[in-house]
This record gives C-alpha cells, sequence and structure tokens, in this order.
C-alpha cells in the first residue's frame, strides 16, 4: 500500500487544483472562441444583449403585476375592514 504523507498529499491535490484551472481556462478560450466564429457566420442566435433585453421585459412585466396585484389587495382588505 502506497502511504503518502499529508504535505506529499498536499502538493498532488494543488497540482491538481492547478492544472484543472489551466484546463478550464483553455476550454473556455476555446468556447469563446468558437463562439466568435458562429457569430460572423452567423450561425448564433444567442448574445449578451438579446438575453439580457429579454430579461429586463420580464422583469418589468413581473414588476407591473405585482404592483396591480398588490393594489387590488390593499382594496380588498379595505373593503373587507371597513364594511
Amino acid at each position: 500500500m502506497d502511504q503518502k504523507t499529508r504535505a506529499e498529499l498536499r502538493k498532488i491535490n494543488e497540482q491538481e487544483k492547478i492544472e484543472r484551472k489551466k484546463r478550464t481556462k483553455e476550454r473556455d478560450k476555446v468556447e469563446k472562441n468558437y463562439q466568435k466564429q458562429l457569430v460572423k457566420e452567423g450561425l448564433s442566435q444567442k448574445s449578451r444583449k438579446t438575453e439580457n433585453d429579454k430579461y429586463r421585459s420580464i422583469d418589468k412585466l413581473l414588476t407591473k403585476a405585482i404592483v396591480v396585484v398588490s393594489i387590488l389587495l390593499v382594496i380588498v382588505l379595505i373593503i373587507v375592514f371597513l364594511i
């Protein structure tokens, strides 16, 4: 059985962590280049701007719905407690 000291295990773990970071960084770089290539070719439909615009419009709609429901709730409570 191969037993290692804590220092050796820590060193191995740190080395693996560094390698994982390098792989992740490289993968992100490749994905970014691929996405840029798709945008240049006109095949990509998603972009940050369109995604953010969608979320903003949904956020506005939900905010309006919450305000309307709150106002209706206040009206109902006023009617119930005053009558």
